[in-house]
């Protein structure tokens, strides 16, 4: 136990460091795409800001356009330059903003960069519209870099979880399993080394006739209890394989019950379960009656062991719509809160086989599970805590009572 104990820890401990570093890189890899996006950004501020500085620049040799042309006046041959006719700003400003959309010509700076013409009738300055859509993108950047790195970051834990929650079951799987086998050893070792003494002691001496009796009686016991857990494990196998037959056959199931449960206190010895019996009459329905016998029996069994004297067990018989109830509560240990989602899995067993004081396979609810689904039935089990009992309610599709004809066909 405190090797499994030890093993889970060590996976919870190495699944959350796996946990933090998937983490951390998926976080890394966020401020990566922020950055890269920030760099972007600035990279097409640029370019808008050179795009507005070759406005400029094809504004300024419109107005410093010199023509040359030789003076004919001159003998010498001399060169005159003429200043051709400079457009006016409405013109300027037309031919910057169509060919550089975005670019506008403004009367006063609206940024600190914003250069002037160079006769400074006017500045050029960026349009809002182009840096919001670059804003936008950056925005729309980073929602996309964090949304996709925390679907990889979920997707990785999900997958972690899986893992580990599977290697948790195998893990639990395996302790039931080693729990199961050291509670067969002994519920096998018990009875066989009983049957050994008595063997040997009616073969070894002179008994009595009252002796005899007495000590067949409790080879009887050890023998049914042998069957018993051999018919148990049979019976699990043939779950296990789908290959559990029931015989249903139309039951009155208050007549029954009480034959079952006055049965069960005879074995356990008449009167130490307080067994209290509270059935409904006229409740039908269609069971085998040998297989849902275990069931009470199982339940009436756990009742007894699980409960220090003075018992009380009580067994009730009622009806629910179209259903038949079936309930058995009794006032022992009870069950923790933890543990009852766990209640009816095969070799499932509170604490250790070593330690455990109470004698069973944790085989006994899960083959009781196993024959109440098979009748189409559901069973759930309650309990306020430990300490203070618990209660298990059996529900099976009950059937309206046949008629004589139906019954003497």
């Amino acid at each position: 136990m405190l090797m499994h104990e030890r093993t889970i820890s060590i996976q919870r401990g190495i699944f959350l460091a796996v946990t933090l570093v998937v983490c951390i890189l998926v976080g890394w890899w966020i401020i990566l795409q922020i950055r890269e996006s920030r760099q972007l950004r600035e990279a097409r501020i640029e370019n808008l800001k050179a795009g507005r500085a070759l406005a400029w620049q094809m504004d300024s040799l419109r107005l410093l356009a010199i023509t040359y042309q030789p003076d004919p006046a001159s003998r010498a041959g001399a060169i005159v330059g003429t200043v051709p006719k400079l457009p006016s700003l409405q013109e300027r400003t037309w031919v910057i903003e169509t060919l550089y959309p975005h670019v506008a010509v403004v009367p006063s700076p609206l940024a600190e960069d914003d250069p002037p013409l160079l006769d400074k009738a006017a500045y050029l300055t960026l349009r809002p519209e182009p840096l919001r859509a670059i804003e936008k993108a950056q925005h729309t950047d980073i929602i996309r870099a964090a949304s996709e790195g925390s679907f990889l970051a979920l997707v990785v834990l999900i997958g972690f979880g899986l893992v580990y929650r599977q290697l948790a079951e195998e893990m639990d799987l395996k302790l039931r399993q080693h729990n199961f086998i050291a509670a067969v050893t002994h519920e096998l070792k018990t009875p066989i080394a009983s049957l050994q003494v008595w063997t040997e002691t009616v073969f070894a001496r002179t008994l009595s006739d009252e002796q005899r009796g007495r000590i067949h009686d409790l080879m009887a016991k050890d023998l049914g209890r042998l069957e018993e857990l051999v018919g148990n494990l049979l019976d699990v196998a043939r779950a296990e394989a789908g290959s559990l037959d029931l015989h249903p056959v139309p039951l009155e199931l208050g007549p029954w019950l009480r034959t079952v449960c006055e049965s069960m206190d005879q074995r356990m010895g008449t009167g130490v379960m307080g067994l209290k019996l509270e059935l409904a009459p006229a409740v039908w329905a269609r069971v085998d009656p040998k297989a849902l016998a275990t069931v009470v029996e199982n339940l009436l069994s756990n009742a007894y062991k699980y409960a220090a004297p003075p018992r009380a067990t009580t067994v009730t018989l009622d009806t629910d719509g179209d259903q038949a109830v079936l309930v058995v509560s009794d006032l022992g240990h009870g069950i923790s809160p933890k543990e009852l989602p766990r209640l009816f899995q095969r070799f499932y067993r509170a604490g250790d086989e070593m330690t455990r004081g109470v004698p069973g396979t944790g085989l006994g609810l899960f083959l009781t599970r196993e024959i109440v689904l098979r009748h189409g039935g559901t069973i759930q089990a309650t309990s306020r805590g430990a300490g203070l009992g618990s209660t298990f309610a059996v529900r099976i599709p009950r059937i309206s009572a046949p008629s004589v004809e139906g019954q003497d066909r």
